[in-house]
């Protein structure tokens, strides 16, 4: 049964949980290592690079899994369970080797679960373009709330307190695993048991107009986004220590970012009803080139601090925006496939490639010439864009031509 516009509150703490397990764990990553467990700045490319490695396959064998055999609600769960206690191995370890193998496992875990909680959604949405934008937006609310905890952690108890996200996104993980229960329950959609093949799958993925195109303009956004996930939190650490600035405000700033998120989630729906969902897009991409061009040029802390803001238009038009767009081209039984193909093709490969170049690029002591080869790949992306053909628009043309 479709959830509609009245009713959205049963996904509402999916949604909220969800992003606030990335906000308690990720922004702060980069500092963690650095000072628990003496990390470079290469030492954390390649850790990185691991995690995307190991997330060119899992997502789409999670995205398979709940299209043909499990409830994507119930998977969603287990995987939380799961990665609670990948996430407790993972504090424990040590070296680069343990903890580049141990992120990666705990990464196959979390991270697909972003897009296996879209699909969740889009499945029991009524009206997924107008309602998932202001559901998504408890997402942002979700992420910036661990920030409060542990910035007044950070201010109190210095460095050494950076082991606190580890204990709280553990108990984040645990409380999404208990919410199988009230998740709606949402099993293989539009299949007989043994019905068709995966690879039948892929082909009607494919054949859709747009759809190829658009995963390649997703790998390169992702090249340069994953670049600015993980390392843009340790420059503008960085930054705040070396002009005297406690690293606790590093989660406040980047807190005001996600914040901004939520006026752009009530605006979504009325920018792609009014825009379409290639000018909504082309906007993502151009405030992740500014950005990158910032943290290419410069070391200021107010610059850095400014420029992070920009991760709003960043999250909500492109990453968000390219979510609703692949759920609009692809068939109902192919909707989980088609966002952990998604995954695949940006958190997985456009990952990899922009890791393994950070990492050839980066000094110990620099990341900017990063930043240049991430600005390079959103532009590259901003030009490919142009070709892509979403559903609605050829015949939009014809009646007005008609």
């Amino acid at each position: 049964m479709k959830i509609g516009p009245g009713a959205v509150s049963v996904l509402l703490p999916l949604v909220l949980l969800q992003y606030a397990v990335g906000g308690a764990f990720y922004p702060f990553l980069g500092p963690y290592l650095e000072s628990a467990k003496g990390f470079e700045v290469r030492d954390l490319s390649l850790l990185a690079l691991g995690a995307g490695v190991v997330n060119c396959v899992m997502p789409f064998v999670w995205g398979a899994l709940a299209d043909r055999v499990i409830a994507v609600n119930r998977l969603i769960c287990l995987l939380h369970l799961s990665a609670a206690f990948s996430l407790l191995l993972f504090s424990r370890g040590a070296g680069l080797v343990m903890l580049t193998g141990l992120f990666a496992l705990y990464t196959a875990q979390q991270q697909p679960t972003n897009s296996l909680s879209n699909a969740l959604c889009y499945h029991n949405l009524e009206d997924p373009p107008k309602q998932f934008g202001p559901l998504r937006l408890w997402g942002s609310v979700g992420w910036a709330l661990p920030s409060v905890p542990i910035a007044f952690w950070l201010l109190e108890g210095g460095e050494r307190s950076l082991h606190f996200i580890i204990y709280l996104t553990f108990g984040l993980h645990l409380a999404l695993a208990l919410l199988f229960p009230l998740l709606p329950h949402t099993p293989p959609a539009g299949r007989r048991e043994g019905a068709g093949s995966f690879l039948e799958d892929l082909k009607i993925l494919f054949r859709s107009p747009g759809f190829a195109r658009l995963l390649l303009v997703t790998f390169l956004v992702q090249a340069g986004f994953a670049i600015m996930f993980y390392l843009s939190p340790l420059a503008l650490g960085r930054s705040l220590v070396e002009n005297d600035i406690r690293l606790g405000w590093l989660g406040p700033i980047q807190t005001c970012g996600v914040l901004l998120e939520i006026p752009l989630f009530l605006l979504l729906p009325r920018f792609l009803r009014r825009f379409g969902y290639r000018k909504v897009l082309g906007l993502g991409i151009a405030a992740s080139v500014v950005r990158h061009l910032v943290f290419a040029n410069s070391t200021s802390p107010l610059m850095l601090g400014l420029a992070s803001q920009l991760i709003a238009p960043c999250v909500v038009f492109f990453l968000i925006g390219v979510s609703l767009a692949i759920n609009s081209i692809a068939a109902r039984e192919v909707r989980a496939t088609s966002q952990t193909l998604l995954a695949l093709a940006g958190s997985g490969l456009g990952s990899v490639l922009g890791l393994a170049t950070s990492y050839l690029l980066a000094s110990e002591d620099s990341v900017q010439s990063s930043f240049f080869f991430a600005s390079g790949c959103s532009v590259l992306a901003l030009a490919l864009l142009v070709g892509v053909r979403f559903p609605g628009e050829g015949a939009g043309r014809e009646k007005r031509g008609a």
